[in-house]
């Protein structure tokens, strides 16, 4: 109601204001859309969009921003309605016809994503975020060959650095080398996520991408030095944190039909009967954001020790049988493993208030440093969530991470960081108390000891 309230008043002004007052003020909207789109700041800018399709409703290109908006925030019900609304004022957009193509892809309609990014091509053969896109689809088809022309083409263009999540080069490599793998040419893979990387480091999937085709081509080539699960000589023994580190995990998955690739998280045990163990992790460690698609070759890694050779780790397939909704307000999944070690067991809980500046600890996967901890304060429980506060920035690999008292003892579960691009920089940490996992698990009727 406030946007359509506001809107009202802006019109009514419209019929006031003299005409360059009007132009000031779209000039100033579009300003701070276009800031707000920039920034990822997608719910305020889909709002300020809206905005200025009630002053200008005949603008293509503020429909076509509304309809991007509304792809950044998986709304793929509504988005396309005003990409065609826009193509409907302005039917010669290539960027329009390419943010259709996003969300066409995402709905896995593959054939009417194909066309829309052939349209944006045919009016602009050097769209270079399109060649990728349609590199995606073709690849998805399995018409590999022309897939990989596409991505090359895109290659062959200059790069674009203002689009989403990185540049368009990154993703074009990361492309690249994804198909490449899928064909069994892993060392040709290598060298694209390598490219990947070079263009944009903090860019996970090429990462940990670039992580996986190494681990493949290693099992390739020497499957008899895998370190097996039940390989113990690289603990430190005398080190207190190894035990505990033994019961926390390194969870990879992989989205089929996903341009992105492999992406890491943490879970801890939580429940072991016999060879079964029970892991808590976050949903959006398991589940796409973007499509709600839950990841297949899920795979957990454990705690091996330090100074490891570079040699593969054994790793067990674990299964999804808790979830929450997407409408939760909570972030959770409990995954289901069997052939763990035996010393692999569940870490002790602590329920209780949590007072602000209590020193706590956390051990997770951010930006690959696995196993890594991290010291840090608290700063208090957020009063409209109930979730906990630590003044701490975790990168992408940090989802899931055990909070630990300075008894070691969990308090809590990560699930976000407002600055996850890399672990170094300034932010704030959000965890769920462990009260409110426990409390998820009962429902689920996961008895914890």
């Amino acid at each position: 109601m406030k946007v359509v309230r506001l809107a009202w008043v802006l019109t009514l002004a419209l019929m006031i204001m003299p005409p360059t007052t009007v132009a000031q003020t779209l000039e100033q909207l579009w300003q701070q859309g276009e800031t707000a789109q920039a920034q990822k700041k997608y719910p305020e800018a889909e709002r300020i969009w809206r905005q200025i399709i009630q002053l200008d409703p005949n603008s293509a290109v503020a429909f076509s921003n509304l309809c991007a908006a509304l792809f950044r925030q998986n709304k793929l019900d509504e988005a396309p309605i005003f990409c065609q609304k826009a193509l409907a004022l302005d039917p010669k957009l290539p960027e329009t016809y390419n943010g259709l193509g996003n969300v066409l892809y995402d709905q896995k309609k593959l054939t009417e994503a194909e066309e829309m990014y052939r349209r944006a091509i045919a009016l602009d053969d050097k769209y270079v975020y399109a060649y990728y896109g349609l590199g995606n689809v073709l690849r998805d088809q399995k018409k590999l060959t022309e897939a990989e022309e596409m991505y090359r083409r895109a290659l062959d263009l200059p790069d674009n650095t203002t689009g989403t999540p990185t540049t368009a080069h990154t993703l074009a490599h990361n492309g690249l080398g994804l198909l490449l793998q899928e064909q069994g040419k892993l060392e040709a893979a290598i060298a694209e996520f390598e490219k990947a990387t070079k263009i944009d480091p903090q860019y996970e999937f090429a990462s940990n991408n670039l992580q996986e085709a190494r681990r493949l081509l290693s099992l390739q080539q020497q499957p008899e030095q895998i370190i097996a699960l039940n390989n113990t000589k690289y603990l430190p023994q005398e080190d207190p944190l190894t035990r505990i580190k033994r019961s926390i995990v390194k969870i990879s998955v992989v989205f089929t039909g996903n341009a992105k690739g492999t992406a890491y998280g943490t879970g801890y045990v939580v429940k072991r009967r016999g060879t079964t163990v029970w892991i808590i992790t976050n949903r959006h460690v398991v589940v796409d954001r973007d499509t709600e698609q839950r990841g297949d070759n899920l795979e957990v890694e454990p705690y091996y020790g330090e100074n490891l050779p570079n040699l593969p780790r054994d790793r067990v397939v674990a299964k999804i049988i808790y979830i929450t909704q997407p409408q939760e307000n909570l972030d959770l999944a409990l995954l289901e493993v069997t052939g763990l070690p035996d010393d692999i067991s569940p870490l002790t809980f602590h329920q209780g208030e949590i007072n602000p500046q209590t020193p706590i600890s956390i051990i997770g996967h951010p930006e690959s440093k696995d196993w890594s901890k991290y010291e840090a304060i608290t700063i208090g429980i957020q009063s409209s969530s109930g979730n906990l506060l630590i003044d701490v920035s975790l990168a992408v690999g940090g989802s899931g991470s055990p909070v630990f008292d300075q008894e070691m003892r969990v308090i809590g579960l990560m699930f976000k960081t407002i600055n996850e691009s890399q672990i170094d920089s300034s932010g704030i940490g959000f965890a769920y108390p462990i009260d409110r996992v426990l409390q998820k698990l009962a429902q689920w009727q996961v008895v914890v000891p």
